[in-house]
């Protein structure tokens, strides 16, 4: 019992002798937001709004060209290097419209967006990087759809790198 109690009061004092850490009363700096987050957000939050809660008005610009919105968004919310890498092109033949973003860096961030208009409605796609599973894995992008309500669904892995293939692939054309 001696024992015991000798290896408590060890314990204790060891305890006790733990030097104390004040508590600094800095403000905590807040971390700038990654790159990557920033374009998540601008892709994937920001544009698919715009498609379906501006009654055309985005895409009525996208489809005359006018990249003007869409580049001052991107120049605030990313930079204007990356606003500047941003191209569209009105796809010939069919009621929608592609965006081409600069090379993903990041995980879900995108490739290419493709919005498509139909009599009563828009469908907003994308093309986003996804993870390789090593240097033999052909996968390189995954395609989503964004939906009015802001669910997101996952239509599977890609192989292609090609703009034209993700528009075939989602338009249902054979390539």
């Amino acid at each position: 019992m001696k024992i015991y109690l000798l290896i408590l009061v060890v314990f204790l004092s060891a305890c006790n002798s733990t030097p104390k850490q004040e508590v600094s009363s800095r403000a905590i700096k807040s971390e700038e937001v990654p790159i990557s987050k920033k374009v998540y957000f601008f892709q994937h939050k920001i544009l698919p709004e715009w498609t379906f809660t501006t009654e055309g008005k985005f895409y009525s610009d996208l489809l005359k060209g006018d990249l003007s919105h869409l580049k001052m968004a991107a120049t605030e919310v990313i930079s204007s290097n990356y606003a500047n890498g941003i191209t569209s092109e009105v796809i010939k033949g069919s009621d929608a419209i592609l965006i081409k973003f600069p090379q993903p860096k990041a995980m879900a961030n995108c490739f290419f967006i493709l919005i498509t208009k139909s009599e009563t409605e828009f469908n907003f796609y994308t093309y986003e990087k996804t993870m390789s599973f090593g240097d033999g894995d052909p996968v390189i992008g995954v395609v989503g759809s964004w939906s009015s309500e802001g669910s997101h669904g996952n239509l599977g892995g890609r192989t292609y790198s090609e703009a034209s293939d993700f528009v075939s692939d989602v338009l249902g054309k054979n390539g």
